[in-house]
């Protein structure tokens, strides 16, 4: 018989005297079930024994013993010890004593277990213990093959079958289905990955994010998509004497260039998608309007209006040289990149101020160096151990 937490929670509470009168009905109905439920429910409360075991199951715990599981069952061994020679019924004590050590370890289970697993799931972890992020991804084909990409290897390549950069077959196809699949690598958070595109760019991703392409571009276009961050080198290529346009899609935004070297960062919990130009020229299409871009000028569209202005680029495609370089960055912001690239869940606690960083680092630190760099602004941090998921949380 399994009993369900429901009505573990209504024996315990009848074993208290708390029951209410819809919880009486509710259990009331469950014994009605079942005669193995009505048998169980009577030996456990009109057999004295069991009754006083399930008392100290309820006195152990009320007393904060963190072992009182394995006392409870220490004292109920002892009981069926001294009864085995007393009586001609031992075998059945063997039973009923065993049911009852069930009985409470059911309830234990249910009640004591889920009460120390949340006061588990904050243990404090030391911040030297999380590493920063490697090579990870994930390639999908539209064919409904998924393969792991190896870590030991900094990108994939096309050059007539999907390998890796250094030559290595990742999956052979034939000529006919190469026209038809689109791929899709997505990076997650604590990765970051290369792809060599059918057409000679080069595009590197970020952690947290992912790029659609297909395995053959048409002769006149070609266009991809993208979610998070990538910064592109595109190779110029030309169809019957003009340039190939090369097409971003990033939600409502569109990158329009022919031969050019630029970073966009479009997460989706980001406020704004930001196009940074570091060579050759793009257009970016938002909402009904277009904006040409000049090398060291950025685009930022916040889904409504655009803005451009010139910036230092370095600041915003550091990561791809595996740096975080900060020049008035916001606290916020930092933390978001943190999260992504260390794999971590955020929060603030408090009221925080404005806090704006400069500074440089490696991203192949381990996340207590990083924090220190941000600690010299006074903020302070916790980092706890949730569910096997590392939080980090800003304190005032």
């Amino acid at each position: 018989m399994k009993l369900s937490a429901e009505i573990a929670a209504l024996i315990k509470k009848h074993l208290e005297g708390n029951l209410s009168e819809l919880e009486t009905n509710t259990l009331k109905n469950w014994l009605s079930e079942d005669p193995t439920h009505q048998h169980f429910f009577n030996d456990l409360i009109h057999k004295d024994e069991l009754y006083e075991d399930a008392l100290a199951y309820l006195e152990l715990k009320s007393e904060g013993n963190d072992d009182w599981l394995q006392s409870l069952k220490t004292q109920t061994l002892e009981k069926i010890e001294t009864k085995k020679s007393n009586t001609p019924r031992r075998l059945y004590r063997w039973v009923a004593y065993a049911a009852s050590v069930l009985v409470i370890s059911a309830l234990s289970y249910y009640f004591l277990v889920p009460k120390l697993k949340e006061q588990q799931q904050y243990e404090q972890l030391q911040v030297s213990d999380v590493k920063p992020g490697s090579n990870k991804a994930e390639l999908r084909l539209s064919n409904g093959q998924i393969i792991q990409l190896r870590s030991d290897k900094d990108g994939i390549t096309f050059d007539e079958q999907l390998n890796y950069q250094d030559g290595t077959n990742i999956i052979k196809l034939k000529e006919a289905e190469l026209a038809k699949l689109t791929a899709t690598i997505e990076v997650p958070q604590g990765g970051k990955y290369q792809v060599s595109l059918p057409d000679g760019t080069i595009v590197f991703l970020n952690s947290a994010s992912r790029l659609t392409y297909p395995l053959r571009f048409a002769a006149n276009k070609r266009v991809v998509t993208l979610e998070g961050e990538g910064y592109f080198e595109v190779k110029s290529q030309h169809y019957q004497g003009k340039k190939t346009a090369f097409i971003v899609n990033c939600q409502d935004q569109q990158i329009e260039v022919t031969g050019t070297q630029f970073n966009v960062n479009a997460y989706p919990d980001e406020q704004y998608i930001k196009t940074t130009l570091v060579e050759g020229s793009v257009n970016v299409i938002h909402g009904q309007e277009k904006s040409a871009l000049k090398p060291n000028q950025q685009l930022t569209w916040n889904h409504q209006q655009a803005s451009i202005q010139t910036v230092d680029v370095a600041t915003f495609i550091a990561w791809k040289d595996n740096k975080f370089l900060f020049n008035e960055t916001e606290l916020r912001e930092v933390m978001r990149n943190i999260a992504r690239w260390y794999d971590i869940q955020i929060a603030f606690e408090g009221s925080i101020p404005a806090t704006y960083f400069y500074g440089e680092i490696e991203r192949n630190k381990n996340l207590s160096e990083v924090l220190s760099l941000l600690e010299k602004s006074g903020i302070k941090f916790q980092l706890d151990n949730k569910n096997r998921k590392a939080k980090l949380t800003v304190l005032p």
